[in-house]
């Protein structure tokens, strides 16, 4: 194989692994982001009390207008930072399952240097695919993450914004509370949906060339 197209490979390596990292950057800047856009309400909930000239009786109940209308906001720009950073993680794991190829290639080359029907010692140099402690492989990882990785940061952004858009919904419209509740719950469960939902879409346009991880020879 010519020098030119290893160089390629492990420039593509490196440029790759530095936007992973800078995109998972990203995604914790902005999950710290929402926890702090999450505490905006309550801020203008305190500056209300402290202003208002009359003493002002606050229950979750009867909350102000402004207040009201700031959780229903919140919960709903939380949908479109899951949006963001849903995509940002997919975005991630496209260029992760690159890495895994440019890490086959590797290994491939290796095993046609070397001559796969040697044993291990008739070769001058230990076989590569040995080494390997990540996967060659592009099927991984997954689009879709259960109880892992960013699935557990979709789900406490949707909780939080379930709780918050049922108590701003419960006060502002008004509702029963248990249509409050059943919204709230409908609206965490919507998070995660669209984070399958983008998984899937992201999965379809993607094609598997190495389905297996290479595996070192067991002489």
């Amino acid at each position: 194989m010519s020098k030119d197209a290893t160089d390629f490979m492990i420039e593509e390596y490196d440029r790759i692994s530095d936007a992973f990292f800078g995109l998972r950057d990203q995604v914790n800047e902005w999950f710290k982001s929402y926890l702090t856009l999450v505490g905006l309400p309550l801020t203008v909930l305190v500056a209300v009390i402290k202003l208002s000239e009359s003493e002002l009786t606050v229950s979750i109940e009867a909350l102000p207008d402004l207040v009201s209308g700031l959780l229903v906001l919140v919960a709903g720009l939380g949908c479109f930072m899951v949006l963001s950073i849903v995509a940002m993680r997919l975005e991630m794991i496209w260029y992760a399952r690159t890495m895994n190829g440019v890490r086959r290639y590797f290994g491939e080359l290796d095993q046609a240097a070397h001559g796969q029907g040697q044993s291990a010692a008739q070769r001058s140099t230990p076989e590569l695919a040995k080494y390997f402690m990540l996967p060659t492989s592009d099927a991984y990882p997954p689009f879709f993450e259960p109880w892992r990785a960013i699935f557990w940061q979709v789900l406490i952004i949707g909780v939080i914004d379930g709780v918050i858009a049922a108590v701003g919904l419960h006060s502002l419209v008004p509702l029963i509370w248990l249509w409050s509740i059943v919204l709230g719950a409908g609206y965490c469960l919507a998070h995660l949906g669209v984070y399958y939902w983008l998984a899937k879409l992201k999965k379809s346009r993607w094609t598997v060339r190495f389905e297996e991880d290479l595996k070192p020879s067991k002489s």
